[in-house]
């Protein structure tokens, strides 16, 4: 939940989920960046990004899909890259750090880096 009052204060729009199901429920192309939490147990976050892939024929049609983690391992980042995860931010968030990241999210299309 700190993420969503973060983005809440950087004047988002946020809808929040339970679930890898709602999320792939509720998720549209008016969504322009999907958060995801690598540490929830009972998600699979890395097949809930590869079927929100499958669910949007074409790339610019679908969401930017980012990974929140406290984890710096290398494996971590490859495993969200090879789903093809659009980025990669290491908590903790700050609001500084979460507005550097959706400007270069926006700008970009993606994080060159892991933030």
């Amino acid at each position: 939940m700190v993420t969503k009052g973060l983005l809440v204060h950087l004047g988002c729009d946020v809808a929040t989920v339970s679930s890898g199901d709602e999320c792939l429920k509720v998720v549209n192309n008016e969504h322009k960046v999907v958060f995801m939490d690598v540490s929830i147990p009972g998600i699979d976050i890395y097949a809930v990004a590869v079927r929100i892939h499958e669910k949007f024929a074409r790339r610019r049609d679908r969401p930017l899909i980012v990974a929140l983690t406290g984890n710096t391992d290398r494996v971590t980042k490859e495993s969200c890259m090879r789903v093809g995860m659009d980025g990669v931010i290491l908590k903790p968030v700050s609001v500084d750090k979460m507005r550097s990241v959706l400007s270069e999210l926006l700008d970009h299309g993606v994080l060159l880096e892991a933030q």
